[in-house]
Protein backbone atom coordinates (compact mmCIF):
# COMPACT_ATOMS: atom_id res chain seq x y z
CA UNK A 1 0.00 0.00 0.00
CA UNK A 2 2.92 2.36 0.70
CA UNK A 3 4.22 1.85 -2.86
CA UNK A 4 0.77 2.62 -4.27
CA UNK A 5 0.62 5.86 -2.28
CA UNK A 6 4.15 6.92 -3.28
CA UNK A 7 3.58 5.91 -6.90
CA UNK A 8 0.43 8.03 -7.24
CA UNK A 9 2.12 10.90 -5.40
CA UNK A 10 5.20 10.98 -7.64
CA UNK A 11 3.15 10.61 -10.83
CA UNK A 12 1.10 13.62 -9.68
CA UNK A 13 4.29 15.61 -9.08
CA UNK A 14 5.62 14.67 -12.54
CA UNK A 15 2.43 16.11 -14.06
CA UNK A 16 3.05 19.38 -12.22
CA UNK A 17 0.35 18.93 -9.58
CA UNK A 18 1.26 20.64 -6.27
CA UNK A 19 2.34 18.06 -3.70
CA UNK A 20 -0.48 18.91 -1.30
CA UNK A 21 -3.06 17.99 -3.97
CA UNK A 22 -0.98 15.00 -5.04
CA UNK A 23 -1.28 13.68 -1.46
CA UNK A 24 -5.03 14.18 -1.58
CA UNK A 25 -5.28 12.23 -4.86
CA UNK A 26 -3.10 9.42 -3.48
CA UNK A 27 -5.27 9.22 -0.35
CA UNK A 28 -8.46 9.01 -2.42
CA UNK A 29 -6.93 6.23 -4.53
CA UNK A 30 -6.03 4.28 -1.37
CA UNK A 31 -9.53 4.78 0.03
CA UNK A 32 -11.00 3.35 -3.17
CA UNK A 33 -8.63 0.35 -3.19
CA UNK A 34 -9.34 -0.37 0.50
CA UNK A 35 -13.08 0.02 -0.16
CA UNK A 36 -13.53 2.78 2.42
CA UNK A 37 -16.38 5.32 2.15
CA UNK A 38 -15.18 8.62 0.72
CA UNK A 39 -16.76 10.53 3.60
CA UNK A 40 -14.06 9.12 5.88
CA UNK A 41 -11.52 11.21 3.92
CA UNK A 42 -13.21 14.44 5.03
CA UNK A 43 -13.50 13.21 8.62
CA UNK A 44 -9.84 12.27 8.94
CA UNK A 45 -8.76 15.39 7.03
CA UNK A 46 -10.38 17.73 9.54
CA UNK A 47 -9.27 15.60 12.49
CA UNK A 48 -5.70 16.02 11.28
CA UNK A 49 -6.04 19.81 11.22
CA UNK A 50 -7.97 20.04 14.49
CA UNK A 51 -4.96 20.11 16.82
CA UNK A 52 -4.09 22.62 19.53
CA UNK A 53 -0.36 22.11 18.91
CA UNK A 54 -0.74 23.16 15.26
CA UNK A 55 -1.80 26.63 16.42
CA UNK A 56 1.90 27.31 16.91
CA UNK A 57 2.54 27.12 13.15
CA UNK A 58 0.73 30.34 12.10
CA UNK A 59 2.18 32.23 15.06
CA UNK A 60 5.79 31.34 14.23
CA UNK A 61 5.16 32.10 10.56
CA UNK A 62 3.75 35.45 11.66
CA UNK A 63 6.94 36.05 13.67
CA UNK A 64 9.04 35.38 10.56
CA UNK A 65 7.03 37.88 8.51
CA UNK A 66 7.26 40.53 11.25
CA UNK A 67 11.02 40.02 11.61
CA UNK A 68 11.49 40.54 7.88
CA UNK A 69 9.74 43.91 8.01
CA UNK A 70 10.32 45.09 11.57
CA UNK A 71 14.07 45.69 11.64
CA UNK A 72 14.75 42.73 13.91
CA UNK A 73 16.91 40.81 11.42
CA UNK A 74 19.05 43.89 10.74
CA UNK A 75 19.83 44.39 14.43
CA UNK A 76 20.70 40.73 14.90
CA UNK A 77 23.10 41.00 11.96
CA UNK A 78 24.84 44.09 13.38
CA UNK A 79 25.26 42.39 16.77
CA UNK A 80 26.66 39.26 15.09
CA UNK A 81 29.12 41.42 13.15
CA UNK A 82 30.60 42.85 16.36
CA UNK A 83 31.10 39.32 17.72
CA UNK A 84 32.60 37.41 14.77
CA UNK A 85 33.13 39.94 11.99
CA UNK A 86 36.86 40.17 12.77
CA UNK A 87 37.52 36.46 12.07
CA UNK A 88 38.81 35.39 8.64
CA UNK A 89 35.74 35.07 6.45
CA UNK A 90 34.04 37.54 8.77
CA UNK A 91 30.81 38.20 6.88
CA UNK A 92 30.35 34.47 6.34
CA UNK A 93 30.52 33.94 10.11
CA UNK A 94 28.20 36.91 10.64
CA UNK A 95 25.75 35.28 8.23
CA UNK A 96 25.83 31.99 10.15
CA UNK A 97 25.57 33.56 13.62
CA UNK A 98 22.71 35.79 12.46
CA UNK A 99 20.90 32.68 11.24
CA UNK A 100 21.37 31.07 14.66
CA UNK A 101 19.81 34.10 16.37
CA UNK A 102 17.09 34.44 13.74
CA UNK A 103 16.25 30.74 13.87
CA UNK A 104 15.87 31.02 17.63
CA UNK A 105 12.91 33.30 17.00
CA UNK A 106 11.19 32.33 13.73
CA UNK A 107 11.73 28.54 13.38
CA UNK A 108 11.66 28.78 9.58
CA UNK A 109 14.55 28.19 7.15
CA UNK A 110 12.87 30.03 4.27
CA UNK A 111 12.14 33.11 6.40
CA UNK A 112 15.76 33.01 7.57
CA UNK A 113 17.11 32.86 4.00
CA UNK A 114 14.89 35.70 2.80
CA UNK A 115 15.64 38.02 5.74
CA UNK A 116 19.35 37.38 6.33
CA UNK A 117 20.11 36.82 2.64
CA UNK A 118 18.35 40.02 1.59
CA UNK A 119 20.50 42.00 4.02
CA UNK A 120 23.86 40.22 3.91
CA UNK A 121 24.33 38.79 0.42
CA UNK A 122 24.63 42.22 -1.28
CA UNK A 123 27.03 43.31 1.49
CA UNK A 124 29.13 40.16 1.05
CA UNK A 125 29.36 40.74 -2.70
CA UNK A 126 30.49 44.35 -2.11
CA UNK A 127 33.22 43.04 0.20
CA UNK A 128 34.56 40.74 -2.53
CA UNK A 129 32.77 37.46 -1.79
CA UNK A 130 31.80 35.35 -4.77
CA UNK A 131 27.99 35.64 -5.29
CA UNK A 132 27.51 31.87 -5.42
CA UNK A 133 29.55 31.43 -2.24
CA UNK A 134 27.55 34.15 -0.48
CA UNK A 135 24.33 32.38 -1.44
CA UNK A 136 25.74 29.01 -0.33
CA UNK A 137 26.64 30.32 3.13
CA UNK A 138 23.19 31.89 3.48
CA UNK A 139 21.28 28.81 2.31
CA UNK A 140 23.22 26.30 4.40
CA UNK A 141 23.10 28.41 7.58
CA UNK A 142 19.34 28.85 7.27
CA UNK A 143 18.94 25.12 8.02
CA UNK A 144 19.97 26.01 11.58
CA UNK A 145 16.62 27.81 11.83
CA UNK A 146 14.76 24.50 11.91
CA UNK A 147 17.12 22.93 14.47
CA UNK A 148 17.48 25.60 17.16
CA UNK A 149 14.17 26.03 19.04
CA UNK A 150 11.56 27.01 18.14
CA UNK A 151 11.19 24.87 15.01
CA UNK A 152 8.15 24.47 12.79
CA UNK A 153 9.30 20.99 11.56
CA UNK A 154 9.67 19.90 15.22
CA UNK A 155 6.07 20.98 15.81
CA UNK A 156 4.83 19.03 12.78
CA UNK A 157 6.77 15.93 13.81
CA UNK A 158 5.47 16.18 17.37
CA UNK A 159 1.85 16.55 16.24
CA UNK A 160 1.91 13.68 13.73
CA UNK A 161 3.76 11.25 16.03
CA UNK A 162 2.35 12.34 19.43
CA UNK A 163 5.87 13.20 20.64
CA UNK A 164 6.57 15.93 23.21
CA UNK A 165 7.19 19.16 21.27
CA UNK A 166 8.76 20.79 24.34
CA UNK A 167 11.36 18.01 24.59
CA UNK A 168 11.94 18.25 20.85
CA UNK A 169 12.66 21.97 21.24
CA UNK A 170 15.17 21.36 24.04
CA UNK A 171 16.71 18.46 22.08
CA UNK A 172 17.52 20.83 19.22
CA UNK A 173 19.65 23.24 21.28
CA UNK A 174 23.00 21.39 21.20
CA UNK A 175 22.61 20.16 17.57
CA UNK A 176 21.73 23.72 16.48
CA UNK A 177 24.84 25.17 18.14
CA UNK A 178 26.99 22.40 16.65
CA UNK A 179 25.54 23.10 13.20
CA UNK A 180 26.60 26.74 13.50
CA UNK A 181 30.13 25.83 14.63
CA UNK A 182 30.57 23.26 11.85
CA UNK A 183 29.42 25.71 9.17
CA UNK A 184 31.79 28.34 10.57
CA UNK A 185 34.62 25.82 10.32
CA UNK A 186 33.71 25.09 6.69
CA UNK A 187 33.66 28.83 6.01
CA UNK A 188 37.09 29.24 7.61
CA UNK A 189 38.51 26.46 5.39
CA UNK A 190 36.92 27.58 2.11
CA UNK A 191 36.77 31.38 2.22
CA UNK A 192 40.22 32.02 0.69
CA UNK A 193 39.14 30.44 -2.61
CA UNK A 194 35.91 32.46 -2.74
CA UNK A 195 36.81 35.98 -1.68
CA UNK A 196 38.85 38.82 -3.14
CA UNK A 197 40.40 41.12 -0.53
CA UNK A 198 39.01 44.60 -1.21
CA UNK A 199 40.36 46.05 2.03
CA UNK A 200 44.05 45.91 0.95
CA UNK A 201 44.99 43.63 3.79
CA UNK A 202 43.30 45.72 6.48
CA UNK A 203 41.47 43.56 9.01
CA UNK A 204 38.53 44.39 11.21
CA UNK A 205 39.30 44.28 14.91
CA UNK A 206 37.25 42.96 17.80
CA UNK A 207 36.12 45.90 19.95
CA UNK A 208 34.26 45.04 23.14
CA UNK A 209 32.70 48.51 23.22
CA UNK A 210 31.02 47.89 19.88
CA UNK A 211 29.61 44.59 21.18
CA UNK A 212 27.85 46.37 24.03
CA UNK A 213 26.67 49.20 21.80
CA UNK A 214 25.09 46.76 19.33
CA UNK A 215 23.71 44.66 22.18
CA UNK A 216 21.94 47.74 23.49
CA UNK A 217 20.08 47.87 20.18
CA UNK A 218 19.56 44.10 19.76
CA UNK A 219 18.87 42.84 23.30
CA UNK A 220 15.11 43.14 22.89
CA UNK A 221 15.19 40.76 19.91
CA UNK A 222 17.65 38.36 21.56
CA UNK A 223 15.46 38.01 24.63
CA UNK A 224 12.64 36.35 22.63
CA UNK A 225 14.28 32.88 22.29
CA UNK A 226 15.41 33.14 25.93
CA UNK A 227 11.83 33.78 27.07
CA UNK A 228 10.55 30.90 24.91
CA UNK A 229 12.98 28.31 26.28
CA UNK A 230 12.83 29.45 29.91
CA UNK A 231 9.04 29.72 29.79
CA UNK A 232 8.72 26.15 28.50
CA UNK A 233 11.17 24.79 31.08
CA UNK A 234 9.47 26.65 33.93
CA UNK A 235 6.05 25.37 32.87
CA UNK A 236 4.74 28.91 32.35
CA UNK A 237 3.50 28.02 28.88
CA UNK A 238 3.57 25.12 26.44
CA UNK A 239 5.56 25.04 23.19
CA UNK A 240 2.36 26.01 21.38
CA UNK A 241 1.62 28.93 23.69
CA UNK A 242 5.24 30.03 23.26
CA UNK A 243 4.36 30.80 19.64
CA UNK A 244 1.75 33.31 20.81
CA UNK A 245 4.26 34.91 23.18
CA UNK A 246 6.86 35.16 20.40
CA UNK A 247 4.31 36.68 18.00
CA UNK A 248 3.22 39.33 20.49
CA UNK A 249 6.81 40.24 21.42
CA UNK A 250 7.91 40.45 17.77
CA UNK A 251 4.90 42.64 16.94
CA UNK A 252 5.56 44.99 19.87
CA UNK A 253 9.24 45.26 18.93
CA UNK A 254 8.51 45.98 15.28
CA UNK A 255 5.78 48.55 15.97
CA UNK A 256 6.88 50.37 19.13
CA UNK A 257 10.54 49.64 19.89
CA UNK A 258 12.30 49.56 16.50
CA UNK A 259 9.39 51.37 14.79
CA UNK A 260 10.18 49.93 11.37
CA UNK A 261 6.93 47.96 11.09
CA UNK A 262 3.95 50.13 10.21
CA UNK A 263 0.28 49.48 10.87
CA UNK A 264 -0.31 49.62 7.10
CA UNK A 265 2.08 46.63 6.72
CA UNK A 266 -0.01 44.33 8.94
CA UNK A 267 -2.66 43.32 6.34
CA UNK A 268 0.09 42.04 4.01
CA UNK A 269 1.86 40.30 6.91
CA UNK A 270 -1.37 38.59 7.95
CA UNK A 271 -2.21 37.64 4.35
CA UNK A 272 1.23 36.06 3.79
CA UNK A 273 0.97 34.18 7.08
CA UNK A 274 -2.54 32.94 6.29
CA UNK A 275 -1.59 31.77 2.81
CA UNK A 276 1.36 29.72 4.05
CA UNK A 277 -0.55 28.38 7.05
CA UNK A 278 -3.42 27.18 4.85
CA UNK A 279 -1.01 25.12 2.75
CA UNK A 280 0.69 23.60 5.81
CA UNK A 281 -2.60 22.73 7.53
CA UNK A 282 -3.99 21.08 4.41
CA UNK A 283 -0.78 19.06 4.24
CA UNK A 284 -1.23 18.10 7.91
CA UNK A 285 -4.80 17.01 7.28
CA UNK A 286 -3.83 14.85 4.31
CA UNK A 287 -0.89 13.42 6.22
CA UNK A 288 -3.31 12.38 8.95
CA UNK A 289 -5.39 10.51 6.37
CA UNK A 290 -2.24 8.89 4.96
CA UNK A 291 -1.01 7.79 8.39
CA UNK A 292 -4.43 6.34 9.22
CA UNK A 293 -4.67 4.33 6.00
CA UNK A 294 -1.06 3.10 6.09
CA UNK A 295 -1.49 2.01 9.71
CA UNK A 296 -4.64 0.05 8.82
CA UNK A 297 -2.67 -1.55 5.99
CA UNK A 298 0.00 -2.52 8.57
CA UNK A 299 2.74 -0.73 6.65
CA UNK A 300 4.78 0.15 9.80
CA UNK A 301 4.77 -3.52 10.81
CA UNK A 302 5.88 -4.55 7.32
CA UNK A 303 8.68 -1.98 7.38
CA UNK A 304 9.80 -3.21 10.80
CA UNK A 305 10.02 -6.77 9.42
CA UNK A 306 11.91 -5.50 6.36
CA UNK A 307 14.41 -3.54 8.45
CA UNK A 308 14.71 -6.45 10.87
CA UNK A 309 15.71 -8.71 8.01
CA UNK A 310 18.61 -6.38 7.24
CA UNK A 311 20.06 -6.38 10.75
CA UNK A 312 19.19 -6.55 14.43
CA UNK A 313 21.69 -3.81 15.24
CA UNK A 314 19.84 -0.50 15.91
CA UNK A 315 22.80 1.54 14.61
CA UNK A 316 22.64 -0.23 11.23
CA UNK A 317 18.88 0.39 11.05
CA UNK A 318 19.35 4.08 11.91
CA UNK A 319 22.02 4.51 9.20
CA UNK A 320 19.91 2.72 6.57
CA UNK A 321 16.88 4.86 7.46
CA UNK A 322 19.00 8.02 7.25
CA UNK A 323 20.27 7.11 3.79
CA UNK A 324 16.63 6.68 2.78
CA UNK A 325 15.74 10.09 4.23
CA UNK A 326 18.66 11.78 2.45
CA UNK A 327 17.36 10.37 -0.84
CA UNK A 328 13.82 11.51 -0.01
CA UNK A 329 15.18 15.00 0.73
CA UNK A 330 16.41 15.26 -2.85
CA UNK A 331 12.88 14.90 -4.26
CA UNK A 332 10.51 16.07 -1.51
CA UNK A 333 10.25 19.18 0.64
CA UNK A 334 10.71 18.84 4.40
CA UNK A 335 7.09 19.50 5.42
CA UNK A 336 5.37 16.73 3.42
CA UNK A 337 8.30 14.38 4.07
CA UNK A 338 7.93 14.74 7.85
CA UNK A 339 4.15 14.48 7.71
CA UNK A 340 4.21 11.36 5.52
CA UNK A 341 7.21 9.48 6.90
CA UNK A 342 7.14 10.54 10.55
CA UNK A 343 4.17 8.36 11.59
CA UNK A 344 5.44 5.50 9.40
CA UNK A 345 9.09 5.37 10.51
CA UNK A 346 8.77 6.18 14.23
CA UNK A 347 7.05 2.85 15.13
CA UNK A 348 9.84 1.06 13.25
CA UNK A 349 12.50 2.95 15.19
CA UNK A 350 10.88 2.45 18.59
CA UNK A 351 10.61 -1.26 17.77
CA UNK A 352 14.44 -1.25 17.73
CA UNK A 353 14.65 0.74 20.97
CA UNK A 354 15.36 4.13 19.39
CA UNK A 355 14.27 7.13 21.48
CA UNK A 356 11.42 9.16 19.84
CA UNK A 357 13.05 12.52 20.69
CA UNK A 358 16.38 11.40 19.24
CA UNK A 359 14.74 10.11 16.07
CA UNK A 360 12.61 13.23 15.67
CA UNK A 361 15.59 15.57 15.79
CA UNK A 362 17.64 13.30 13.51
CA UNK A 363 14.79 13.11 11.01
CA UNK A 364 14.32 16.89 10.94
CA UNK A 365 18.07 17.56 10.60
CA UNK A 366 18.31 15.00 7.79
CA UNK A 367 15.34 16.34 5.85
CA UNK A 368 16.57 19.88 6.57
CA UNK A 369 19.68 19.03 4.55
CA UNK A 370 17.25 18.34 1.70
CA UNK A 371 16.41 22.06 1.71
CA UNK A 372 19.87 22.73 0.25
CA UNK A 373 19.96 19.88 -2.28
CA UNK A 374 18.57 19.96 -5.84
CA UNK A 375 16.21 19.54 -7.55
CA UNK A 376 13.54 20.66 -5.03
CA UNK A 377 15.62 22.39 -2.33
CA UNK A 378 13.33 25.35 -1.60
CA UNK A 379 16.02 27.30 0.25
CA UNK A 380 18.31 27.02 -2.80
CA UNK A 381 15.70 28.71 -4.99
CA UNK A 382 15.26 31.57 -2.51
CA UNK A 383 19.03 32.15 -2.22
CA UNK A 384 19.53 31.90 -6.00
CA UNK A 385 16.71 34.38 -6.51
CA UNK A 386 18.34 36.92 -4.19
CA UNK A 387 21.75 36.65 -5.88
CA UNK A 388 20.34 36.24 -9.41
CA UNK A 389 22.75 33.39 -10.20
CA UNK A 390 22.23 30.09 -12.00
CA UNK A 391 21.27 27.09 -9.88
CA UNK A 392 24.29 25.16 -11.19
CA UNK A 393 26.65 27.77 -9.70
CA UNK A 394 24.95 27.63 -6.31
CA UNK A 395 24.88 23.82 -6.18
CA UNK A 396 28.62 23.68 -6.85
CA UNK A 397 29.35 26.28 -4.16
CA UNK A 398 27.22 24.59 -1.53
CA UNK A 399 28.93 21.16 -1.72
CA UNK A 400 31.40 21.83 1.18
CA UNK A 401 28.54 23.02 3.39
CA UNK A 402 26.45 19.98 2.44
CA UNK A 403 29.37 17.75 3.48
CA UNK A 404 29.59 19.65 6.78
CA UNK A 405 25.89 19.13 7.51
CA UNK A 406 26.14 15.41 6.69
CA UNK A 407 29.08 15.30 9.10
CA UNK A 408 26.85 16.85 11.77
CA UNK A 409 24.22 14.19 11.08
CA UNK A 410 26.78 11.40 11.54
CA UNK A 411 28.04 13.02 14.76
CA UNK A 412 24.50 13.09 16.18
CA UNK A 413 23.90 9.45 15.20
CA UNK A 414 27.15 8.29 16.83
CA UNK A 415 26.58 10.37 19.99
CA UNK A 416 22.79 10.39 20.61
CA UNK A 417 23.36 12.01 24.02
CA UNK A 418 23.97 15.27 22.17
CA UNK A 419 20.23 15.23 21.51
CA UNK A 420 18.72 13.35 24.44
CA UNK A 421 20.73 14.62 27.41
CA UNK A 422 19.15 18.07 27.82
CA UNK A 423 15.48 17.13 27.21
CA UNK A 424 15.40 14.42 29.87
CA UNK A 425 17.57 16.44 32.26
CA UNK A 426 15.45 19.60 32.09
CA UNK A 427 12.07 17.94 31.40
CA UNK A 428 12.31 14.57 33.18
CA UNK A 429 9.68 11.90 32.56
CA UNK A 430 7.24 11.85 35.47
Amino acid sequence: MLFIFLGVLFVSILFGIPIVFGMAIANLVMLKIMDFPMVSYAQKLFNGMDSFALLAVPFYMFVGEVMNRGGIAKRLMVFSDTLVGHIKGGLGHVNILSSMFFGGISGSAIADTAAIGGLLIPTMEEEGYDPAYSAAVTASSSVIGIIIPPSIPFILYGVTTSTSISRMFIGGIIPGILAGLILMLVTLLTVDKNKVDKNNGQKKRFVIKNVFLSLKDAWAALIIPFIIVVGILAGVFTATEAGVVAAILALLLGLFVFKELKIKDLPQVIFNTSKTTASVLFLCGNASVTAYLLTLAQVPQELAIMFGSLSENPMVIIIVANVLLLLVGFVMDITPAILILGPVLLPVMTNFGVDPIFWGVIMCVNLGIGLITPPVGTVLFVAAGITKIKMEQLVKAIIPFFIGMVGLLLLLIIFPQLITYLPYLLLPVK
